[in-house]
């Protein structure tokens, strides 16, 4: 991996992005290279008011670090108010106690990250998502899982992390040394776990970048808009 590979790639990603995608999508890519440009991002964020928006906008921020600042703030109020009284979330979508567990899991580790989340929402959150762990719930290799587990593990100090974290990097280098998960999946857990790597395995930033530049298409893309930009994001923090 050399550094002119990964700035020819992110070059060729924000072309993709600047041809195909929409007013946000252009400046969230540009963010990625220039933070002078992160003011764009949020004016022109979803209203954090309603508990998807105030999701998807703390999501594409935390991918940027931004972590504080008022669309942060409002946004974990947001959450923070909808959140079950048992410590789960569900945003409408889920379907089963494991969509329920990823999307609770995903929430509270980019809760766990932002500068005003409450030290009781984050309790409330651990207890309720440390219930329902054991490591039947990764081995299976489902990726929704591995994340929404490994996220908050990976951000919170929680009495399972140790033991959680090792089996989530166990099991998301055993899906990605067998083909059942690609590069930009990979490197989407590491950025919600902010690390180059997860213990229990071997498998680093190193490698998910090259699995990254290989993965990239001829006309700059990463699977689609949306992947492209996480891949722009993996490539400038992993490939650092």
């Amino acid at each position: 991996m050399t550094a002119a590979a990964v700035a020819v790639a992110l070059a060729r990603a924000r072309a993709f992005v600047d041809a195909h995608g929409d007013a946000l999508q252009r400046a969230r890519a540009a963010a990625v290279l220039d933070p002078r440009a992160r003011e764009a991002v949020v004016g022109q964020l979803p209203p954090v008011d309603t508990p998807v928006g105030a999701y998807l906008a703390l999501g594409w921020l935390d991918a940027l670090s931004m972590r504080r600042g008022a669309p942060v703030e409002r946004a974990v109020a947001t959450l923070s108010a909808v959140q079950h009284a048992d410590g789960s979330w569900i945003l409408g979508d889920e379907r089963d106690e494991a969509a329920e567990i990823a999307t609770t899991g995903s929430i509270a580790g980019l809760l766990a990250k932002a500068a005003y989340t409450r030290k009781r929402v984050l309790d409330a959150a651990g207890a309720w998502l440390g219930a329902r762990w054991g490591p039947e719930r990764v081995q299976g290799g489902d990726v929704r899982l591995i994340a929404g587990y490994a996220g908050f593990f990976a951000n919170t100090d929680h009495e399972l992390s140790d033991a959680g974290l090792q089996w989530c990097g166990r099991e998301l280098e055993r899906g990605f040394r067998t083909g059942t998960i690609d590069a930009l999946t990979v490197a989407r857990v590491f950025l919600l776990c902010d690390a180059q790597a997860l213990p229990g395995g071997k498998l680093g930033a190193d490698e998910i970048v090259l699995s990254l530049l290989a993965q990239q298409s001829d006309d700059g893309a990463v699977r689609d808009l949306e992947g492209t930009i996480d891949a722009m994001c993996a490539l400038h923090r992993l490939g650092e």
